[in-house]
């Protein structure tokens, strides 16, 4: 069961998935809640312990009702961390988990022992995404989510194979956004997407091992994507999913705990 724990950002919810000494830290994508990393966790939970957050207004935590940014995402993670007693972490991150641990390996770099990003864009939102993002919000803030406004989530969210062959990705995809509440839904995506910055420079300063995982499914965050930032970075490379939107969590779930387990190993050694 989730624990709500007191940040600069309201009650965070918080699940412990208790495992071996070293600790990581597991943050969504947006329109999901820490669900989403389900599939993962037996895996990762045989070599640390797991602490999943639900970022404001998903999950169990308490809606945004002002505006914020992902930077002060990062440092209420650190009042999380704080409360728990806990130093430094592995983060890994999808989406808005990714972007949220890029600010926190600059924020705070002596407690990010490393950084896996999965399918988190580093530049902002803009073309397509971003009008139709923008139009959507005041008809979900009134009228929530419709079905015709679900199925169009879910086709930009996950594959079409996926939301053919598996209901149960499907079922947490809806839940994620389908029990945001409504304002708060609203305030977070105005945050933490339209209004998110470039993270292009702060990427750059990432001094932790780093991993970048893009899907091949995913239109305008790809691996050729990924790799213009990572080849610029002081330690990072990029690994490639196939057949995968955004969920990879979700959508393949092998290949994710493969990946971190495989950075984590190789930043034991190190």
């Amino acid at each position: 069961m989730p624990v709500k724990l007191a940040t600069r950002l309201g009650r965070l919810g918080v699940r412990v998935e208790e495992g071996p000494k070293k600790v990581a830290v597991l943050w969504h994508s947006f329109f999901v809640d820490s669900h989403s990393w389900d599939r993962v966790l037996p895996v990762l939970t045989r070599l640390r312990t797991v602490v999943l957050i639900d970022g404001p207004s998903f999950g169990a935590s308490e809606p945004l009702h002002r505006p914020s940014t992902i930077a002060e995402c990062a440092l209420a993670t650190f009042d999380v961390l704080d409360a728990l007693g806990i130093d430094r972490v592995d983060w890994v991150g999808n989406g808005w988990g990714g972007q949220v641990g890029i600010a926190a390996a600059v924020e705070r770099p002596r407690r990010i022992r490393s950084l896996v990003s999965i399918g988190a864009p580093t530049g902002v939102l803009g073309g397509t995404e971003r009008r139709d993002l923008a139009a959507a919000l005041p008809f979900i803030r009134l009228f929530g989510f419709p079905g015709p406004v679900q199925t169009r989530l879910l086709r930009s969210i996950l594959t079409e194979r996926t939301i053919a062959v598996d209901s149960e990705a499907v079922r947490i995809v809806k839940s994620g956004f389908l029990n945001a509440e409504r304002r708060g839904f609203v305030q977070a995506a105005r945050s933490f997407v339209l209004d998110r910055p470039s993270l292009d420079d702060a990427a750059l300063a990432v001094e932790a091992p780093t991993v970048f995982v893009a899907g091949d499914a995913r239109a305008g965050w790809g691996p050729a994507e990924a790799e213009a930032v990572t080849d610029r970075m002081m330690n990072a490379r990029t690994r490639t999913l196939h057949g995968v939107r955004n969920i990879a969590p979700l959508e393949d779930a092998d290949a994710v705990a493969g990946i971190v387990r495989e950075h984590w190993a190789a930043n034991a050694r190190r």
